[in-house]
Protein backbone atom coordinates (compact mmCIF):
# COMPACT_ATOMS: atom_id res chain seq x y z
CA UNK A 1 0.00 0.00 0.00
CA UNK A 2 1.74 3.25 -1.30
CA UNK A 3 1.00 6.44 1.43
CA UNK A 4 1.46 9.61 -0.65
CA UNK A 5 3.09 12.76 0.80
CA UNK A 6 0.02 14.54 2.13
CA UNK A 7 -1.29 11.65 4.18
CA UNK A 8 2.78 11.27 5.50
CA UNK A 9 1.89 14.96 6.92
CA UNK A 10 -1.29 14.90 8.05
CA UNK A 11 0.03 11.54 9.99
CA UNK A 12 3.27 13.30 11.11
CA UNK A 13 1.54 16.07 12.10
CA UNK A 14 -1.58 14.97 14.26
CA UNK A 15 1.09 12.24 15.87
CA UNK A 16 2.75 15.37 17.25
CA UNK A 17 -0.75 17.10 18.04
CA UNK A 18 0.14 19.90 15.59
CA UNK A 19 -2.38 22.12 13.96
CA UNK A 20 -2.07 23.28 10.55
CA UNK A 21 -1.73 26.47 11.41
CA UNK A 22 1.31 25.82 14.15
CA UNK A 23 3.07 23.66 11.10
CA UNK A 24 2.94 26.66 8.69
CA UNK A 25 3.67 28.95 11.24
CA UNK A 26 7.08 26.78 11.97
CA UNK A 27 7.08 26.94 7.99
CA UNK A 28 6.82 30.39 7.38
CA UNK A 29 4.10 29.88 4.92
CA UNK A 30 0.41 30.48 4.91
CA UNK A 31 -2.06 27.82 6.57
CA UNK A 32 -4.14 27.20 2.82
CA UNK A 33 -0.57 26.58 1.34
CA UNK A 34 0.34 24.04 3.93
CA UNK A 35 -3.02 22.79 3.43
CA UNK A 36 -2.57 22.14 -0.30
CA UNK A 37 0.26 19.86 0.70
CA UNK A 38 -1.21 17.85 3.12
CA UNK A 39 -4.29 17.55 0.29
CA UNK A 40 -1.55 16.34 -2.31
CA UNK A 41 -3.23 19.31 -4.07
CA UNK A 42 0.97 20.61 -4.37
CA UNK A 43 4.24 19.14 -3.45
CA UNK A 44 6.22 21.11 -1.30
CA UNK A 45 9.93 22.35 -2.87
CA UNK A 46 12.93 20.74 -1.73
CA UNK A 47 13.54 23.62 1.28
CA UNK A 48 10.65 22.95 2.86
CA UNK A 49 10.88 19.18 2.87
CA UNK A 50 14.23 20.00 5.03
CA UNK A 51 12.29 22.10 6.95
CA UNK A 52 9.27 19.61 7.65
CA UNK A 53 11.85 16.84 8.36
CA UNK A 54 14.08 19.22 11.06
CA UNK A 55 10.39 19.75 12.55
CA UNK A 56 9.37 16.34 13.07
CA UNK A 57 12.67 15.43 13.87
CA UNK A 58 13.11 12.27 10.67
CA UNK A 59 14.88 11.82 7.78
CA UNK A 60 14.09 13.34 4.52
CA UNK A 61 14.10 10.13 2.84
CA UNK A 62 11.20 9.18 4.91
CA UNK A 63 8.94 12.19 3.20
CA UNK A 64 10.45 11.89 -0.03
CA UNK A 65 8.32 9.39 -3.20
CA UNK A 66 6.05 6.74 -2.92
CA UNK A 67 8.18 4.69 -0.30
CA UNK A 68 10.89 7.14 0.43
CA UNK A 69 13.19 5.66 -2.15
CA UNK A 70 17.20 5.84 -2.27
CA UNK A 71 19.43 5.00 -5.33
CA UNK A 72 21.97 2.03 -4.60
CA UNK A 73 23.29 -0.39 -6.76
CA UNK A 74 21.31 1.16 -9.82
CA UNK A 75 17.91 -0.04 -8.45
CA UNK A 76 15.46 2.29 -6.24
CA UNK A 77 15.47 1.14 -2.95
CA UNK A 78 12.85 1.18 -0.56
CA UNK A 79 12.81 1.14 3.61
CA UNK A 80 10.85 0.23 6.34
CA UNK A 81 9.46 3.54 7.95
CA UNK A 82 8.52 3.12 11.83
CA UNK A 83 8.09 7.26 12.03
CA UNK A 84 4.94 7.01 9.80
CA UNK A 85 4.10 3.75 10.48
CA UNK A 86 4.38 1.89 7.32
CA UNK A 87 6.39 -0.62 5.80
CA UNK A 88 7.19 -0.51 2.29
CA UNK A 89 9.78 -3.57 -0.12
CA UNK A 90 9.46 -2.46 -3.43
CA UNK A 91 12.71 -2.41 -5.79
CA UNK A 92 12.38 -0.68 -9.10
CA UNK A 93 15.77 -0.75 -11.92
CA UNK A 94 16.81 3.13 -12.95
CA UNK A 95 17.76 1.20 -16.46
CA UNK A 96 14.00 0.61 -17.25
CA UNK A 97 13.23 1.96 -20.58
CA UNK A 98 9.91 2.89 -19.11
CA UNK A 99 11.45 4.87 -16.05
CA UNK A 100 13.96 6.68 -18.17
CA UNK A 101 11.27 7.65 -21.40
CA UNK A 102 9.45 9.19 -18.18
CA UNK A 103 12.03 10.90 -16.79
CA UNK A 104 12.86 12.11 -20.56
CA UNK A 105 9.38 13.51 -20.88
CA UNK A 106 9.58 15.43 -17.84
CA UNK A 107 12.69 17.11 -18.49
CA UNK A 108 11.12 18.16 -22.49
CA UNK A 109 8.09 19.40 -20.42
CA UNK A 110 10.65 21.42 -17.83
CA UNK A 111 12.28 22.45 -21.06
CA UNK A 112 8.99 23.85 -22.57
CA UNK A 113 8.79 25.52 -19.38
CA UNK A 114 11.46 27.09 -18.84
CA UNK A 115 11.08 28.52 -22.32
CA UNK A 116 8.05 30.14 -21.68
CA UNK A 117 8.90 30.89 -18.43
CA UNK A 118 12.17 32.99 -20.69
CA UNK A 119 9.29 34.64 -23.30
CA UNK A 120 6.92 36.04 -20.87
CA UNK A 121 10.87 37.68 -19.08
CA UNK A 122 11.29 39.08 -22.02
CA UNK A 123 8.19 40.43 -22.89
CA UNK A 124 7.64 42.18 -19.45
CA UNK A 125 11.54 43.21 -20.16
CA UNK A 126 10.75 45.09 -23.30
CA UNK A 127 7.30 46.38 -21.92
CA UNK A 128 8.85 48.14 -18.91
CA UNK A 129 11.67 49.66 -21.41
CA UNK A 130 9.14 51.37 -23.38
Amino acid sequence: MTMTLGTKLTRLRNNKGYTQQEIADKLQISQPAYSKWESDAVRPDLENLFKISNIYGIDLKELVDDAGHIISNNTFDSYSSNAIGTVYNATFNVHSAELIESVMSNQKDITQLLNNQNQLIEALIQKLKS
